[in-house]
Formats: structure tokens, sequence, C-alpha cells
């Protein structure tokens, strides 16, 4: 639900705050006065397009910004989470618009994608207007519809569709591919076994680079490392008494701790182990000086090795470590290739094996999906019938297809708004009037069904009259007493039934234009809806029919 609009610098808006209630809020006002902006600024709450041209002129931002109560919908709460957004009872959504047309989009103070505001705010919010009315009526969309208003009565079946439809998809394509690359596959085959064989013969092993640089660095450098070798180990010798200094030194430390005893403790137990320490050092660089032997063949060999390794490596571009494995993936590429007819036959087999089990599959789905379509279309031409069209009928027209995503079937919604006229496809209804019926029939039923917690209507009253009007706003008020209704009207039958009535005009300020919003009750609204029934003037006979009108639909 939203709870309350704040608009800043949206076209001709410059400060605009609105609370909102829940029920039936109707907005009304003269042609021009702004209400169709402040649906379009609720649309950039919900991820509509923004543009330059949104921001008011002479300003360097709009800013829109909306609360929604979230606490009854798990499903927007679980959508923050999955993306880090801090969690509340309410939800607060801005959108910035630049004059550079770029925007930000925030949600609790959080910056969001485009997208991720998309897919949030389609659990919450709904606006329905005239191109979206023609969006509701295309077939592409009919089975979802379908689908949603089922509620879960086939869902198992329906995902088990889905996963085979995709495995289908899948080996389908991987035998299309087999089948279409015969040719170049058999080219491929010369090439791939050239390089398998060159990278096989060199016997390549992951570590080996750190040991050839290692040993080639050895011995580029022998005689610099010998003499290193052979003046450590002389220092350590006999002859310059270093270790037999170090000896003595400890034995006068240790006299010293007879007479002070714990003074240099830590000494003497850091120079005895540096004792040992250099005792086995001087063994190890013997043994290093010893082994430093210096082989020009075995420099050469190494260096060639390593030439080798390089070389391949830039040639394939990849690391050793992952030359590797890519041998072993040639050889899996070469047994594929090798028995591409095999493969191609197992999986032709596999292929009809999944067909056979998807169109079962659909089967089922198909049946399932034409029972609670009767219960749909029974409901539809009820809500049609209530709104006047008492001689409509309406059909829900499977046509049976290749296997799809959806299922093995399309489905379309047909109607004949007329006794006597065959049935056709709803977006080809000629009359604005019953277009508009049409769409709010099934937006009765399909409310509650999509989850929503508020619908905005956009003067999706346009065309109808009279009894028809009438019908139109108890079937608003209906709606609105599942989920928060919104709209935009110029009928007073729709004003009248409202719990909520704004009055939106255009004011002068400053030498600027901008949009005012009045909540309207009492004599107030009286006034306005006779300014709706009357259209130019409004007379003491239009306040009586227009406080008559209001009495009438009191709840």
């Amino acid at each position: 639900m939203l709870l309350s609009l704040s608009i800043k610098q949206f076209a001709i808006i410059e400060s605009l705050e609105i609370e909102l209630k829940d029920g039936l809020t109707v907005l009304s006002g003269e042609t021009g006065a702004g209400k169709s902006i402040i649906i379009e600024a609720i649309g950039q709450l919900i991820g509509m397009r923004a543009s330059q041209n949104l921001v008011r002129h002479g300003e360097n931002k709009a800013t829109v910004e909306g609360i929604f109560d979230i606490d009854h919908n798990p499903r927007v709460k679980q959508l923050l989470v999955e993306r880090d957004i801090p969690l509340d009872d309410f939800m607060l959504v801005k959108r910035e618009i630049f004059k550079t047309g770029k925007s930000i989009c925030k949600v609790n103070n959080q910056t969001i994608t485009l997208t991720e505001l998309k897919i949030i705010m389609q659990e919450l919010l709904d606006i329905h207007g005239q191109h979206e009315t023609q969006v509701l009526l295309k077939p592409k969309y009919h089975l979802t519809l379908l689908d949603d208003y089922a509620k879960g009565q086939y869902d198992e079946v329906l995902e088990r569709y889905k996963a085979t439809y995709q495995q289908f998809v899948l080996k389908t394509a991987e035998l299309n591919n087999l089948q279409q690359k015969d040719e170049e596959l058999l080219q491929r085959l010369d090439l791939i076994k050239y390089q398998h064989k060159e990278l096989s013969e060199k016997k390549l092993i992951a570590t080996e680079k750190e040991t050839l640089s290692e040993e080639i660095n050895r011995l580029q450098n022998y005689e610099k490392l010998n003499d290193a070798l052979t003046k450590a180990v002389n220092l350590l010798s006999d002859d310059n008494q270093l270790l037999d200094l170090l000896f003595e030194f400890n034995a006068s430390l240790k006299d010293i701790d007879e007479i002070i005893p714990n003074k240099f403790n830590k000494t003497l137990e850091d120079s005895e182990g540096l004792y040992y320490i250099l005792d086995d050092a001087k063994h190890a660089l013997h043994d290093a000086m010893t082994q430093n032997e210096y082989d020009e063949n075995e420099l050469n060999q190494l260096e060639t090795r390593m030439n080798e390794i390089q070389f391949l490596e830039r040639k394939y571009g990849k690391p050793l470590p992952d030359l590797i494995p890519f041998i072993d993936e040639l050889e899996k590429e070469i047994n594929v290739i090798e028995n591409i007819e095999e493969s191609t036959s197992q999986l032709t087999q596999e292929i009809e094996r999944i067909q056979l089990k998807l169109n079962q599959l659909g089967t089922t789905l198909s049946k399932a999906r034409r029972q609670v379509a009767q219960k749909l279309r029974n409901e539809i031409l009820d809500e049609i019938h209530n709104l006047e069209m008492k001689s409509a009928n309406f059909e829900m027209a499977f046509t049976k297809t290749e296997p799809t995503a959806t299922g093995i079937e399309s489905l379309e919604f047909m109607i004949s708004p007329n006794k006597g006229e065959p049935l056709k496809p709803l977006e080809k209804i000629a009359s604005g009037g019953e277009l508009s019926r049409m769409m709010l029939a099934l937006k009765s039923i399909f409310a509650e069904t999509k989850g929503k917690t508020a619908i905005l209507f956009d003067e999706v009253d346009t065309g109808v009259s009279g009894k028809v009007a009438q019908k139109m706003a108890e079937k608003m008020y209906d709606i609105s007493t599942h989920i928060q209704v919104i709209c935009i009207s110029h009928l007073p039958q729709v004003a009248a039934i409202s719990d909520h009535h704004l009055y939106i005009e255009k004011i002068e300020q400053d030498d600027r234009t901008t949009t005012r919003v009045t909540e309207l009750d009492g004599e107030s609204r009286v006034r306005e809806v006779a300014r709706m029934i009357s259209g130019v003037e409004v007379t003491p006979l239009t306040l009586e029919h227009a406080a008559e009108l209001i009495n009438q639909n009191k709840k």
C-alpha cells in the first residue's frame, strides 16, 4: 500500500506532498491540471522510463519519493533481504531524475539498479492506463494470466514441464550443433590432434617452470654461488674459531649466572641457540658447496626446456598449469568428434525420450489448465454481464502448438460483445467503452491473484456513462476492498462512491505555474462532483444531483 507521495520539481509540479489511504481514492480536476503527471510521477517509483523532460524548467533534478507499507508483504521483504537492503515495516522508494536524462533509484536509502527496482515494485504496485490495457489484452499474456489465476493448482506439473522443456532445448541445440558442423568438425579434428600430440609429447609438469628457473639460476651464477658458499664455510671453520669463541662466550655467561643468577639467562639461551644454529649451518653450507657443480650441457638442456615451455604458453595463450588440463580437454573433444555418428544417434534417442515425456507432461498440464479455464471463463462472463454487457459471450480458445516454454498449446481470450456477433480476439474490440469494461472485469479477477497491494487506474473509464459508469464505479470499489485503488476519473459516479477524493488544480504563483492537491470532503466534495456532472456550470440542480449521488453510494 502506498502511504505517502512526495514530488518535487517534476514537470509543472514544484513541490507536492500527498497522504494516501486504503480503499478507493479518486483524483479529479480540470483537464491539464496535472492529474496524469501525478500518475507519471508514481510510475517513476515502479521503474518506468525517465526523461529529462520530466525535470521542471530551470531546475537541475526532479525527485519522487514514496513510502509503502510492506508489513503484510513477505515476498517484498524477501526481495529486500536478498539484496541486502535494510528491512522495516515500511519501505522508502526514491527516484531522482537529472536534467541530463539520467536517474538514480534508491530503496531504504540504498542505491539499486532500475531493473532491481522493477523486480521489487512489481510485487507492490500496478498502473493501468490506456497503454497497459492494450498490453493486458494481448494473447501472449493470456496463459500467464490463467496460471496466476490457478493459484498453484497445477504448479508441480508446470515446473516439471518447464524443467523437461529446458532439457529438450539444450539437447536439441547440442544435436543441431553436431549435425551442422560435420565438415567443420572434421577439419578441426586434424588441428586438435596435432595440438594434443605436440603438448602430450612434452610430458609437462605443473610446477616444472619453478624447478627449471631455480636450477638455471644456480648454474648461471655458479661461480658467484661457489665463492659465497666457500666464504661462509670458511668463516665457520676451525681456523677462524668463530664457533670456538661463541662456545667460550657461553661458558663465561654460565660463570656469571652462578654469581648473579637469572640476570643474563635470556642472553645465554639465545647465544646457545645461535651456536647450534651456526653449527648446523656449517654442515649444510659445506654439503651445498660440495654439491655445487657446473655442467654446461645441463644448463643448455634446462634453458632449451624452459624455452619450449614458454613457447607453448605463448602459442596457446595459457600458463603452464592450465596447459595440462587443456590436454585432457583436447582428448575429450577428439573422442567426441571421432564418435560423432554414435554421439548423434545417442542424442537423437535421448531427445526422443525427452520429447515423449514432454508431450505427456504437456497433455497433463493442458487438462489441468482447461479445467481451471472453464471456471475463469464463467467468472469473466459474470463480471462483464454485471458491467452491462448482458449479451456478451466469452470463450477461452486453446490452440495446439509445438512444445514451447509454456506448454504444448497457446491461449487466446475471445469475446462476442453483442448477440449474433462472432467471437473475436479481445484486442479487436473497437468500442472504447467495451474495452474499458473488459479490462476492468479482468482486473477485478486478476488483482488478487497477481499479489499486488495497490493498483492505479488512469482514466480507464473513458467512453462510458450512465448505468455503465455506475457499474464500473461499483466494480472499482469492489476491487478496493481487497487492495488499495487510486484512480484518475472524469466520472461523477466514481468520485461519488470513492472513500477519498483528491482535487487537482493548476495555480499560478510567483509567475510560475504549479499543481496543488486538496482533499475534498462535505460541501467541497459535493461541488466537485456537481462540476463533473455538469461539465460547464454548477447549478443548484447539479449540486442537488451530486449530493444525492454521494448519499446513494454511502457504504
